[in-house]
């Protein structure tokens, strides 16, 4: 039994019990004020990790889980293929989101190499689509912004999936829209590996957890484009940096950084954590490197030392540690818990997969 078996279980029944009947996931839990109303966006992505939990635990019922919750996402599309921002009420309607169609984009895409018919690959490229004609020439989008004219550089991570699409349809015209937008974002590094408009807001501290999006969506789109030195290559002095400060600080990485590296030592974004350790990993599936391997088992145990063991929220990770940080203040959100199986499911293949090597 490999040491992160007991961590994993924990995450998967905690990321269950954010399920409702209708197949939404709550974006997280307080202890104060109990569960939020579920959010399309991360009930989308969380697809992808109960299909992989299916597949890594051999349990149907993530598998059942991911298609109801699917189902639930189709029922709420808008008739042009986009989805909604913001949590889900029925008796609110929400503008349409670009980080959010795509993030949901991606559980699509991970459903439609499980059913035999075209059903979430139309559904996906349909939101695929909607993005498309959304991107102007420069690279960016006017409607669907969470902050009303600003492109933050996450949106590699709507790249990312839209070029998910192109490869399973060989839409070019997604592609082409794709390309466009992360190569605008790609211009945006700085000579020391930050990249410009990497968090929430211009101009104030990025988030750990903005951060990995960021790279996270370079890396695998430069990945499906087999074009590392194109795009890929723009993440490589944030990795390094990323894996020096693992090991330093032993797994606990600052929350948030303003402009020049500079740290919030104060606090971790947990999720953060979790998204730095996969970006590693993923870089390191291209670069063979155990050392990155041993930088992101610091980060996944850091987090695993910090999830809830006890009590009602068993298997939660907080957004913040301490809780009271300044991510997600007092919350547990259901993608901590995602990005955490993510990356525990993720490095317990690569451990093993050494060990077998070395046997």
């Amino acid at each position: 039994m490999n040491r992160y078996n007991k961590n994993l279980d924990m995450t998967l029944k905690w990321i269950e019990k954010t399920f409702d009947e209708h197949g939404g996931s709550s974006a997280h839990y307080s202890r104060f004020l109990g569960w939020s109303k579920p959010y399309p966006e991360t009930t989308g992505y969380l697809i992808t990790t109960l299909l992989n939990a299916y597949e890594f635990k051999k349990e149907v019922k993530y598998k059942k889980l991911a298609i109801k919750a699917g189902y639930w996402l189709l029922s709420i599309q808008n008739d042009d293929g986009s989805f909604p921002g913001g949590l889900y009420s029925k008796h609110k309607k929400n503008s349409p989101s670009v980080f959010n169609t795509g993030q949901i984009i991606d559980g699509l895409v991970e459903l439609s190499k499980f059913e035999q018919n075209d059903y979430w690959l139309n559904a996906a490229e349909k939101s695929a689509i909607w993005l498309g004609e959304g991107v102007k020439e420069d690279g960016t989008w006017v409607v669907g912004n969470y902050q009303k004219s600003f492109n933050p550089s996450y949106y590699s991570q709507v790249a990312w999936p839209m070029l998910r699409v192109w490869k399973r349809t060989n839409n070019n015209l997604i592609k082409e829209k794709a390309v466009k937008a992360l190569s605008h974002i790609c211009k945006k590094t700085s000579k020391n590996g930050e990249i410009i408009d990497w968090g929430f807001k211009p101009n104030e501290p990025a988030f750990t957890h903005t951060i990995a999006y960021t790279l996270r969506g370079i890396i695998e789109s430069a990945i499906i484009l087999d074009k590392w030195d194109d795009f890929g290559f723009y993440t490589e002095k944030a990795i390094n940096k990323f894996y020096r400060l693992s090991e330093l600080k032993n797994g606990r990485l600052p929350g948030s950084f303003k402009k020049g590296w500079i740290g919030d030592n104060s606090y971790s974004c947990l999720t953060g954590n979790a998204q730095i350790a996969i970006c590693l990993m993923r870089f390191e599936h291209l670069f063979p490197d155990l050392r990155l391997i041993n930088a992101s088992s610091k980060l996944v145990d850091y987090v695993c030392l910090q999830q809830r063991s006890r009590g009602k929220s068993v298997g939660a990770v907080g957004g913040s540690s301490p809780i009271w940080g300044k991510y997600m203040f007092l919350r547990y959100p259901n993608w901590a818990a995602k990005y955490h199986a993510d990356a525990l499911m993720l490095l317990t293949k690569r451990l093993e997969f050494e060990k077998e090597t070395n046997a």
